[in-house]
């Protein structure tokens, strides 16, 4: 079996975005649809009703077990979908 040689960079790591933290699942997750069921990979971690002045909703927390992003589903008449 060949030896693998791994090289360090100098200097500090680059910055991280929010899309970098997260898997490819978790980043499609994001753009898709806000009827879209979660990934395979998400677990629920709260789910908490929202009242709102004009009808109420559901914010519920996932977490990814692939990468560990957080992603949020709103059902509420604003700010639906995926985040």
């Amino acid at each position: 079996m060949a030896q693998q040689s791994f090289q360090i960079r100098p200097g500090p790591p680059p910055p991280m975005s929010a899309d970098d933290a997260a898997c490819r699942a978790c980043c499609g997750q994001m753009r898709a649809h806000w009827q879209e069921r979660p990934h395979a990979r998400l677990m629920v971690v709260a789910s908490t009703p929202v009242v709102e002045a004009f009808g109420g909703g559901v914010e519920t927390r996932y977490l990814c077990l692939e990468c560990g992003h957080t992603l949020m589903h709103s059902t509420g008449r604003f700010g639906q979908g995926w985040h």
